[in-house]
């Protein structure tokens, strides 16, 4: 509702013809629409499926070869994600190290182990393993010569075995004529 008693009657005229103005410009762009719609029916219509059936020939093969690719290529991130894991998780390990030997120092009391001292129990870790290795190698050779001895006496057994029934053999051919 307009006020027409702060206007006067060239204030309303005006009024009315922007309102008229705003109807006008409604309808033009209401039928603007309705023609974009009638357009749009239009080429749904002549749609040609033959244009449809040869864009899927054209792009058919390279989805293909994309997605053979994509398998690969899923497993080379996977394989990078995993290395930078490791990656960080050594970073971290190096850090808060580094952060436990700072404290060390801050701290005089507590004691951390050192490198040196890592080394020395592997070496000594190693040192027993190659002992127990050592003595493994010796009872084997044990063994080895042991069961030689015994076949090497066998071995003597069985020609002396086969000399006795070779003699026997020719003694009594020669004592049954």
């Amino acid at each position: 509702k307009l006020n027409t008693d702060m206007m006067g009657s060239s204030g309303i005229n005006a009024e009315y013809g922007k309102i008229e103005t705003y109807r006008d410009h409604r309808k033009t762009m209401e039928t603007k629409h309705k023609d974009l719609l009638y357009r749009l029916a239009e080429m749904e219509k002549n749609w040609d499926e033959d244009a449809v059936k040869e864009f899927e020939s054209k792009w058919r093969p390279k989805c293909k070869e994309e997605e053979v690719k994509t398998p690969q290529l899923y497993e080379r991130n996977r394989q990078l994600r995993l290395e930078l894991q490791m990656l960080y998780k050594q970073a971290d390990t190096i850090i808060s190290h580094a952060q436990a030997m700072k404290q060390s120092d801050d701290r005089k009391g507590m004691a951390f182990p050192s490198i040196k001292n890592n080394l020395r129990i592997n070496l000594q870790r190693l040192q027993n393993e190659v002992t127990e290795l050592r003595k493994r190698k010796a009872t084997a050779q044990i063994k080895y010569e042991a069961e030689k001895a015994n076949r090497e006496g066998v071995e003597k057994e069985v020609k002396t075995l086969r000399q006795e029934l070779i003699n026997s053999k020719i003694s009594s051919s020669v004592g049954g004529r």
